[in-house]
């Protein structure tokens, strides 16, 4: 059933993956479009988003509600799921940045629902 509320992100035109990926950098579930997502990928994504923790801390300790990090021919949207969970989303740069954001928030307590 995860994989099907993942599958509603790869409908995107432009996306290519979708991922739930645990704080230790642990691959929960991912649906793939176009993409080689290997293991070190969890621990490299889990790095970033931990680093944006910390980050957020030095703001006042401000809850963080996504990250984006964008590359010359894609980009990657993480946001948090629960406490140690968190969704990735790799897409082309020519995605739709809103309607992405838009699912993730829409189909957060969903995802939640199955970790």
């Amino acid at each position: 059933m995860l994989k099907e509320i993942l599958n509603k992100f790869l409908i995107i035109k432009g996306v290519q993956a979708a991922v739930v990926i645990e704080e230790n950098g642990e691959i929960i579930e991912s649906i793939k479009s176009g993409i080689v997502i290997d293991a070190n990928m969890g621990n490299v994504i889990s790095t970033v988003m931990l680093d944006s923790k910390d980050t957020a801390v030095q703001f006042g300790n401000a809850t963080l509600s996504m990250v984006f990090v964008e590359y010359s021919e894609s980009f990657l949207i993480l946001g948090p799921l629960a406490e140690e969970f968190f969704l990735v989303i790799i897409a082309k740069n020519s995605a739709n940045i809103g309607q992405i954001t838009y699912e993730m928030k829409k189909n957060q307590d969903a995802i939640v629902s199955f970790l």
